[in-house]
């Protein structure tokens, strides 16, 4: 559905995406984050058709065709981060402006205002609905036409958190229903809810390309049993490296060893089979906003 190839883009001496390749499958949602500056907003804006790479190529849809050909946009709807509508139109006129640009018939205004909920609000003045609302309205107006790939900017960035769930709500239904979704967003509890792979930029470049089930699988490996020994821990720790397991020293009674899986269990047993006692013990694992972060400082994670 998308095919990026070498994108590069330049401002004058800024380089705001350097080398840049991926692909989107049919059917998947796609995550785009990344820290300030990294070149998302402009990776955009060439999907979009809305800026020439200085280099590279992009193709949209399933005739592969460049962003900026009109029929490319045909099956591409976008819902940017900020929205705004003329404020005295109603709900009702604004589609209908976008559906007649389209070329679309006026019953797909009706069909448009129901997909988001908003079937009940068709009279209702742009001015008066609320942010989530608004956001509602251009999902709508994305929807026009039945697109087969969404473009989803910080769809959610500035609403509260019931509109949130809200709008997420209907993006699971439309993924559902099969559609292709770029999601750009710095919202990471989002990006775990929805994505099916993430692209990570760091200053224009790829810095990762990882499904959400790698990163939970890296998650769980990353998973480390701190062990708190109630007579110090010269004695657990000989028992657990007799064993095998590689323990690293936090302090006098604090011992830290690989906890994932099963591991955990076996280390607490063999100390409670040597007559050892246990003060406490807790299991310590990254979060996955841990993660992003660790590729986007070039980290790595023990």
């Amino acid at each position: 559905m998308i095919h990026a190839d070498g994108l590069t883009k330049h401002y004058g001496s800024l380089v705001a995406v350097d080398g840049l390749s991926f692909s989107v499958t049919a059917g998947e949602t796609f995550a785009v984050i990344g820290p300030n500056g990294a070149g998302k907003t402009t990776t955009l804006k060439l999907l979009l058709g809305l800026a020439r790479p200085t280099s590279g190529r992009i193709e949209i849809g399933p005739d592969a065709r460049p962003p900026h050909d009109p029929r490319a946009r045909v099956g591409l709807g976008y819902v940017p981060q900020r929205v705004e509508f003329p404020p005295a139109r109603t709900a009702a006129e604004i589609l209908a402006y976008f559906a007649a640009l389209r070329g679309l018939p006026p019953e797909a205004v009706g069909g448009a205002l129901a997909r988001v909920g908003l079937a009940d609000m068709a009279t209702r003045r742009a001015s008066e609905l609320s942010g989530g609302y608004a956001q509602r309205l251009s999902l709508a107006q994305a929807l026009l036409g039945d697109p087969a790939l969404l473009v989803l900017d910080e769809p959610t960035a500035s609403l509260d958190p019931e509109a949130t769930w809200e709008f997420r709500t209907l993006v699971e239904n439309l993924q559902r229903e099969g559609k292709t979704i770029l999601l750009c967003s710095h919202l990471l509890s989002e990006v775990e809810r929805v994505a099916d792979r993430v692209l990570i930029l760091v200053r224009g470049r790829r810095a990762a390309l990882e499904s959400i089930r790698d990163l939970r699988e890296r998650q769980m490996s990353a998973t480390r049993l701190v062990i708190e020994l109630g007579d110090g821990q010269d004695g657990g720790r000989g028992v657990l490296e007799r064993a095998g397991f590689a323990c690293q020293v936090l302090d006098s009674r604090r011992l830290v060893i690989d906890g994932a899986g099963e591991r955990g269990v076996a280390a607490l047993d063999l100390i409670r089979d040597a007559g050892i006692p246990v003060r406490s013990f807790e299991l310590s694992r990254p979060t996955l906003e841990e993660l992003f972060l660790s590729v986007v400082r070039g980290e790595r994670l023990s």
